[in-house]
């Protein structure tokens, strides 16, 4: 499907739903790179010229995914979405690039898509897609609670899927669902797009069976098992990398490492997760009768004042004033 020049721009109203026009969301030209951030997460896009002609971008919401379809001249993904948040559920992305030649770059791993080429990756491993050529694509958007703790092991670097018949009738469904979007409904879409998921999950699984079975990391496993710690003693003052450590039976330096590839200190994952926990119980209906300071004491912070401080600094505003937030 080739979107037409008469598509309106891209209104971020229209986007989030708030406007019921058409089913599909689009965004042309230089609405290009502002549509991807709202639909595709923190991503960065270099474009060297400025021949927006070439950009154009259309999206449709299927139930728990979103199918999209783009074309753009050369350029540079940037996704640095998430070192300190790594947990957060961010949903994977397949692509199927039809014209083309890009270079996926992911934890040490280069992989090349072109010739209708399908790949997985999590865009919550930080990435650089660099698009050598004009390139023209479908993404899939997917929940990633449909899919295993094995396979989201996996793609902390993307998967290559192989082109069989499976694949053959994602890419024929994609394409027909993108032209017809606007002619069915959304319990008719919902289900397309579970037929896709499942789609994608068989795709993968066939893909993963295929591969030499590896070892988890020893470091991977170190960092989950610091993080389980974590969240089970942020009540202690006294947790640091020492301690982390001392619990782990490793040195610092090896806590330190667990960290890197996620681009944050164990420190800053630390204190972001105690904040985070008490955000949640500041705008929690079951907290309104503890106090501030006692949450602050219960999170490890070893005062108010310096909860008040770290807390105005995260998130621009003060502990009072977000349990005060509906």
């Amino acid at each position: 499907m080739e979107i037409a020049d008469s598509i309106p721009s891209f209104d971020p109203a229209v986007c989030r739903g708030d406007v019921p026009l058409r089913v599909t969301r689009i965004a042309t030209g230089s609405d290009f790179p502002v549509a991807a951030a709202q639909l595709f997460g923190n991503v960065r896009l270099d474009f060297p010229d400025r021949q927006n002609d070439r950009r154009r971008l259309a999206s449709l919401p299927l139930g728990d995914c979103r199918l999209s379809q783009l074309q753009a001249g050369i350029h540079t993904v940037h996704g640095d979405r998430v070192a300190a948040r790594s947990f957060d559920p961010d949903a994977l992305k397949l692509i199927i690039q039809s014209d083309g030649h890009s270079v996926l770059e992911q934890n040490g791993t280069r992989s090349v898509i072109r010739d209708n080429a399908s790949i997985v990756y999590d865009p919550t491993q930080p990435y650089r897609l660099v698009n050598k050529t004009p390139v023209r694509l479908l993404m899939l958007q997917l929940p990633r609670e449909r899919f295993t703790q094995v396979v989201l092991h996996r793609l902390k670097a993307p998967l290559l899927l192989r082109q069989n018949g499976p694949a053959s009738i994602l890419l024929a469904l994609m394409h027909s669902t993108m032209a017809e979007a606007d002619g069915t409904g959304p319990a008719t879409r919902a289900t397309v797009g579970s037929a896709m998921i499942e789609l994608v999950r068989g795709l993968v699984e066939a893909g993963l069976a295929s591969e030499p079975e590896t070892p988890v990391p020893s470091l991977d496993l170190l960092l989950e098992r610091i993080k389980n710690f974590i969240a089970r003693n942020l009540s202690r003052p006294d947790l640091s990398v020492a301690v982390i450590a001392r619990r782990m039976g490793c040195s610092p330096r090896y806590v330190f490492r667990a960290f890197e590839q996620q681009d944050v200190t164990p420190a800053g994952y630390l204190w972001g997760l105690r904040l985070e926990k008490a955000r949640e119980q500041l705008q929690s209906g079951g907290e309104k009768t503890r106090s501030i300071s006692d949450i602050a004491f219960s999170l490890g912070f070893s005062s108010t004042a310096h909860f008040s401080r770290a807390f105005r600094d995260r998130y621009a505003m003060t502990p009072r004033d977000c349990r005060r937030q509906p």
